[in-house]
């Protein structure tokens, strides 16, 4: 009977080791998409493989941001069965920030090109080379995006300061379940520029007009 034990846990620890050695760590870049709203989804990353994946498990200190580039080492979970079907579920050892959101330029030509649906923003700051805002929307029944348009100026003699609007389309979404998202966008073009300062506006949910100045740090 003892003999038996110890042949068995000897077999257990072979087939624990085994699965460990099993374990195969990928590398990949990608892109950060946030699929709030699209049933039980999340944070999904758009690898540049073609592949999608959902993070379970990821470092505590990293934030996802909606438009982030990145660079991750993850092992496929195989045996979990996410609730969401935008990707495999994957635990995520390691991960990067490579660059923020580009933001669309608009001109007068293509000025109505992106709608102007409202928002809410909780917060809005220049981390770094990136424009940091967490804003919330309502709906549920329909896919939303959200853009960062800069503004170009229609006319000679318009204001030097760069003027970016955050464009959200709702897609006529009537559904009224709350969303919050956190996005970045790439500011690095207005220091190439020599730019020290922006404007940022919005269309808020309640009929006013989110307009503020930001100092860019170098």
């Amino acid at each position: 009977m003892k003999r038996l034990i110890t042949m068995l846990f000897l077999a257990v620890v072979l087939f624990s080791g085994c699965q460990q050695e099993d374990e195969i760590t990928f590398q990949e870049t990608g892109l950060v998409v946030d699929y709030a709203g699209a049933g039980n989804c999340g944070f999904v990353i758009e690898l540049d493989n073609g592949n999608r994946i959902q993070p379970l498990y990821y470092p505590d200190d990293f934030i996802f941001a909606h438009g982030q580039r990145v660079f991750i080492e993850y092992l496929e979970l195989p045996n979990v069965i996410p609730s969401c079907d935008k990707g495999a579920a994957c635990d995520i050892k390691y991960i990067e920030e490579l660059s923020c959101a580009p933001f669309v330029d608009l001109y007068f030509s293509n000025y109505d090109s992106l709608a102007r649906d409202p928002v809410f923003i909780h917060e809005a700051f220049v981390d770094g080379d990136c424009l940091h805002i967490k804003l919330s929307y309502s709906g549920g029944c329909q896919a939303h995006t959200i853009d960062l348009a800069r503004m170009h100026p229609w006319y000679v003699g318009s204001s030097n300061i760069p003027t970016f609007e955050i464009r959200h389309n709702s897609n006529g979404d009537l559904c009224e379940a709350f969303f919050t998202k956190e996005l970045r966008y790439d500011l690095t073009p207005l220091k190439l520029e020599g730019k020290t300062e922006f404007v940022l506006t919005a269309k808020l949910t309640d009929g006013e007009i989110y307009n503020k100045i930001f100092e860019l740090n170098y």
